[in-house]
């Protein structure tokens, strides 16, 4: 015990460090069971895509959707959710995979499109970059 005391007190932003990651680890996760809402890598994504016709939902802003974006997005920044629900309206039936560029924000925004009566709301884990780092295309202008 004497050890652990003494290593905290010569290592104290290590210890802050790992305590700091901790939580965010504990918060994410948390946020994560709270919309109920299931995280899916890049290749799950695909097949969901591909076999049942899932929409991707990029939820970024307009000058990142416009450089690179996941094959036929639809673009619905996170800020605007409650005013752009026309463009999902008649894709109520399909799974939504929401990305932003890191997976970091589609939380809250998958929470949110379940409180409107989604059923079937994914999160692409890691987001456009994980996408872009497993080597998938991604459409530009």
């Amino acid at each position: 015990m004497d050890q652990v005391i003494e290593f905290i007190g010569n290592h104290p932003l290590l210890v802050l460090a790992t305590a700091a990651v901790t939580v965010a680890l504990i918060v994410t996760e948390g946020l994560r069971l709270r919309t109920g809402s299931s995280s899916l890598e890049p290749s799950a994504a695909t097949l969901l895509h591909n076999r049942e016709d899932a929409l991707f939902v990029d939820i970024r802003n307009e000058a990142d959707f416009r450089k690179a974006r996941l094959p036929g997005a639809v673009h619905l920044p996170a800020a605007a959710i409650a005013q752009g629900l026309d463009k999902l309206k008649r894709d109520r039936s399909k799974p939504l995979i929401i990305y932003c560029n890191t997976g970091m924000q589609t939380s809250r925004v998958a929470a949110q499109l379940k409180k409107l009566g989604f059923d079937r709301v994914y999160q692409l884990r890691g987001g456009l970059a994980s996408w872009q780092s497993a080597g998938y295309p991604v459409d530009s202008k």
